[in-house]
């Protein structure tokens, strides 16, 4: 329903929200949500089941996300709000010019007898990071799937994380051994969030001598989790240059080449969507985040820390891993051959 201040507010199943990032030209990040319809949602008649939107991502949405609720979002009530569903020459658009009826609409499917069946486009058409699986040409998410919900204290260690000089760079080097793991068919993202969650755990016991702060296994985990996530697209760049250096498997290349060219024609399709406004102000950008800024965008959402460096940043230094036999990264993830990463 509309606000009073010129916005039609709405929740919406927490399952239908996909996280994506868009830069502006001067640099800054502009968080947004793709919203996946399922069927069921009838606008004046048409069901609108794999049909998508999206919104900007507000401090209230992101965190209803976190925490598997449903998720706040809002529209301009002045506007129509733009649908899409398919891609390339199958692209489709349709406008409803009252954002209102999509707000009964919502409400109407949230309230329905209908099974948790969420329409294709939430597998098909979001962006590749909001998907906790592994596609054959590059990672949809480089950690495993979350069993459930981060803590508050594994949030804010996730912030810790982001803005620890040792950790980013041991990350950084972990981007570009995981590339190569996936570029000869070896990762596995389960032993990599093994690799991170040493690092986090270390620097969780560094945080306990500096701040006194304490963090279970689970935060830790959780944590590890988050900021492997965070550079899924980091690493999917560096998969794309191994690729055109000849240095991936063929069938991996060859579906490597065919996500990148469906990236650049989503990249124009979402741009043309975009109102005259948005479209002055932003644009997407084709480039992958540096780990960095990952990382830093990451901690943003989830409340960043003051910069630190509380761990060494030399990603081999392994004294306190729990993977027996195990002290060095060439190991966890090597250049080729086999490894504790191969499945």
């Amino acid at each position: 329903m509309a606000d009073g201040h010129g916005w039609v507010n709405m929740r919406v199943p927490h399952e239908w929200t996909h996280p994506f990032v868009f830069q502006a030209r001067d640099g800054r990040s502009w968080e947004k949500m793709l919203i996946g319809l399922p069927d069921g949602v009838n606008i004046d008649g048409r069901d609108m089941g794999g049909w998508a939107f999206s919104v900007f991502s507000t401090r209230l949405s992101k965190q209803d996300k976190l925490d598997k609720k449903p998720v706040r979002i809002g529209v301009p009530a002045d506007r129509s709000v733009t649908f899409f569903r398919g891609r390339g020459t199958e692209r489709e658009q349709y406008r409803v010019k009252d954002p209102q009826l999509l707000a009964e609409a919502i409400a109407n499917r949230t309230t329905a007898d209908y099974g948790p069946h969420v329409s294709e486009l939430a597998a098909t058409d979001t962006p590749a990071c909001a998907l906790p699986q592994i596609v054959r040409g590059e990672l949809a998410d480089a950690a495993p799937p979350a069993s459930e919900a981060a803590s508050a204290k594994a949030v804010h260690l996730m912030g810790r994380l982001a803005l620890d000089d040792g950790f980013i760079a041991r990350m950084d080097t972990l981007v570009h051994r995981a590339a190569e793991a996936f570029a000869q068919d070896e990762y596995d993202p389960h032993a990599t969030l093994r690799t991170v969650s040493d690092w986090t755990e270390e620097l969780a016991d560094a945080c306990a001598g500096t701040y006194g702060e304490t963090y279970s296994h689970d935060d830790v985990l959780q944590a590890a989790g988050m900021a492997l996530s965070a550079i899924t697209e980091t690493i999917n760049e560096q998969i794309g240059k191994l690729t055109e250096a000849g240095l991936a498997l063929p069938h991996i290349a060859e579906a490597n080449r065919r996500q990148r060219r469906e990236r650049i024609d989503t990249y124009f399709e979402e741009r043309a969507m975009l109102d005259p406004d948005t479209l002055l102000r932003t644009t997407y950008s084709l480039n992958a985040p540096t780990t960095a800024e990952a990382l830093w965008a990451m901690g943003r959402v989830y409340g960043s820390q003051p910069r630190t460096e509380l761990i060494d940043g030399n990603a081999d230094h392994q004294a306190d891993s729990n993977i027996a036999g195990v002290d060095s990264l060439d190991i966890l993830i090597p250049s080729s051959g086999h490894s504790s990463l191969s499945r």
